[in-house]
């Protein structure tokens, strides 16, 4: 399987899906969801929802107002997340508050959210699997939020271990990339032994991504229009807390210093002396065999599950550590 291959064949779908819920003309509201909609994205999470529901024997139309759903909600938190972290690019382009302004980026944001469940209501399931998909959907909004709270609140720890960084991606990435998996199972009628492998498949899967983000920011760059974006937003991510363990008292004192700049006062010699640490004490090699840990976790869990779903989720255990974007 090729991901654009993928996107291309099942991504008609899920973009009807979208403009049926998103035919509004009013200025900085609709044009601002187009337009985020429009820089692009992978598309991995509904197109995991459709995959999954194929496996298990369905229709991939039915499942299309959801996996648009899923959608919708990566990227209301997307939309949020900029103005969280004042991150000015996203996929190389100007982020909606840096164009529309503060206030209607909230607001875009707002409307998707609701969106999220117009959409799971337009779906053509009965009343009891359209109220297990919105129970879902709401439990991996809220588990998101309280991950990205924690996400924040680490930003000021000048000790932060392992332990609180896993606590924290396990919340702000494991529930929210699960829920395609799990909502297109619940609408496939599976029984719960099922879904509960796939909950299980999430909370390392996530982690894997997250890890496999952390280490992309400082290497590949994410689109955000530099390169060590995380650490001018002070972010304690696995490769910092990794770091800080390894080094002398000296090397974290300016660590901590770095870290606890203003992303505006944060240079890019700053960045370049956390690398070389980084690069110093092994802590990227460190995070990629984690992530790749974590992949080879998930995948032992799908060896428990239907090979066609097995080779979907092994496809997708592969890709989310081994991508370059």
């Amino acid at each position: 399987m090729d991901i654009e291959e993928i996107t291309n064949s099942k991504g008609q779908l899920i973009d009807d899906a979208m403009n049926d819920v998103f035919k509004g003309n009013i200025p900085n509201l609709y044009d601002a969801i187009k337009y985020h909609i429009d820089t692009g994205g992978k598309r991995i999470r509904p197109i995991l929802a459709i995959l999954t529901y194929e496996a298990l024997g369905k229709e991939p139309r039915n499942i299309a107002p959801f996996a648009a759903a899923c959608e919708v909600l990566h990227n209301w938190i997307l939309v949020h997340d900029d103005i969280e972290d004042g991150d000015k690019m996203r996929r190389e382009k100007p982020t909606v508050w840096v164009k529309y302004g503060i206030a209607h980026g909230i607001n875009v944001g707002d409307l998707m959210a609701h969106k999220v469940f117009e959409l799971i209501l337009k779906s053509d399931f009965d009343e009891k699997t359209i109220l297990k998909l919105t129970e879902a959907t709401m439990t991996a909004a809220i588990k998101t939020a309280e991950g990205q709270a924690m996400d924040i609140n680490l930003r000021d720890n000048n000790s932060p271990t392992e332990n609180d960084y896993m606590r924290m991606i396990t919340g702000k990435t494991a529930h929210y990339l699960t829920l395609p998996m799990v909502g297109a199972a619940v609408a496939a009628g599976s029984k719960q032994d099922m879904i509960n492998k796939m909950i299980e498949f999430g909370k390392f899967i996530g982690p894997a991504f997250q890890i496999t983000d952390d280490v992309l920011d400082l290497t590949e760059g994410k689109g955000r229009g530099e390169i060590g974006r995380d650490i001018k937003e002070g972010k304690r991510s696995i490769l910092v807390i990794h770091c800080l363990s390894k080094c002398t008292k000296e090397e974290r004192k300016k660590i901590i210093e770095i870290l606890n700049k203003s992303p505006e006062k944060t240079s890019s010699a700053d960045v370049a002396f956390a690398k070389k640490l980084f690069e110093k004490y092994k802590s990227i090699e460190y995070a990629r065999n984690k992530a790749e840990s974590f992949a080879a976790q998930a995948k032992k869990i799908a060896d428990t599950m239907p090979r066609n779903l097995k080779e979907i989720l092994y496809f997708f255990a592969d890709y989310l550590v081994k991508r370059k974007k």
